[in-house]
């Protein structure tokens, strides 16, 4: 008895496993060639598009080059030929632009891909994104115009708004200025057209205000401020610095001296110059008042 039922588990064991045995071998040999058809459309297309890939990264290694070269060559000449920084740097990144375009247009002609359908898409896309940037693509608009009309340039100091600052570099999309106490500033260009502009070129203003007694020699202290301006090689010749009588006060007369100097000079010859009067004024007996005011009494009797 125990052989028959063993006989007869073996043989509905069989049954059983035939069909998982065929099953495994279905989904083995299903994946496998589904893995085969796979490499064989890998092999297929390194056999027939890897000279074309190949081609495509040289030409796109060799135009990156070539832009690279042409625009540091362009920029070289032009520099040395004295033209605005601001324009020679525009017109180098529009050259390795423009190479770098003409590089990746041959590098997908390269693969078989017609670039008139290419261009014509991006036409399309560009027309429709227009509407979505237009504050990006206003600032492009107004860095356009800064270049070709030149109110500024890299260098110069200028006043605008709430900014004050030296323009440390500036692109289509934006312009930098570097303030007095070292902050850079970020500024997109259509912040800037319409604003009043004041152009210190290189130099950035210095006012220095003194005061001195009503009895005081005037001549006198405004020819000591002359004598500590001339004295400071970093005070700018051009324009001259302007010194004389600003203001009659109520306790003093104001002596005012309006000079021009680098930005980066700014705080410590403020602090040179401020010191250097109060060290003359005081060997020269020039006082500088206190704020006063006369007060007059009177009495009955003197009224009457």
């Amino acid at each position: 008895m125990k052989i028959k039922r063993i006989a007869a588990l073996a043989v509905i064991a069989a049954l059983f496993a035939a069909p998982a045995h065929a099953f495994s071998n279905a989904m083995f040999g299903a994946q496998m060639k589904t893995s085969k058809e796979i490499m064989a459309m890998v092999m297929e297309f390194f056999v027939k598009y890897s000279w074309s890939i190949v081609g495509g990264i040289v030409i796109m290694v060799v135009g990156y080059f070539i832009a690279k070269f042409l625009g540091a060559m362009l920029r070289s000449f032009l520099l040395r030929r004295h033209a605005d920084v601001t324009i020679t740097k525009f017109l180098a990144d529009i050259v390795k632009f423009c190479v770098l375009a003409t590089a990746a247009l041959i590098a997908l002609g390269n693969f078989g891909i017609t670039i008139a359908p290419f261009v014509a898409g991006l036409s399309v896309i560009g027309f429709g994104t227009s509407f979505a940037l237009q504050g990006p693509l206003s600032n492009y608009a107004a860095g356009a115009t800064l270049v070709f009309t030149k109110p500024f340039k890299v260098g110069d100091i200028l006043e605008f708004g709430e900014w004050m600052g030296e323009v440390e570099d500036m692109t289509l999309a934006r312009t930098i200025i570097k303030t007095i106490d070292g902050t850079r500033v970020v500024i997109p260009n259509k912040k800037i057209i319409g604003e009043v502009i004041h152009n210190y070129a290189g130099h950035k203003k210095l006012d220095i205000r003194v005061g001195v007694g009503y009895g005081t020699d005037v001549k006198r202290a405004i020819a000591v401020v002359k004598d500590v301006v001339a004295k400071d090689r970093r005070i700018a010749a051009k324009p001259a610095p302007k010194i004389g009588i600003a203001e009659f006060a109520s306790s003093s007369i104001v002596i005012y001296a309006r000079l021009w100097c680098k930005q980066l000079d700014y705080w410590e010859l403020m602090f040179a110059i401020n010191e250097a009067i109060w060290d003359e004024f005081n060997k020269n007996s020039i006082t500088i008042p206190f704020p006063q005011q006369d007060v007059h009494l009177y009495t009955e009797k003197e009224r009457s």
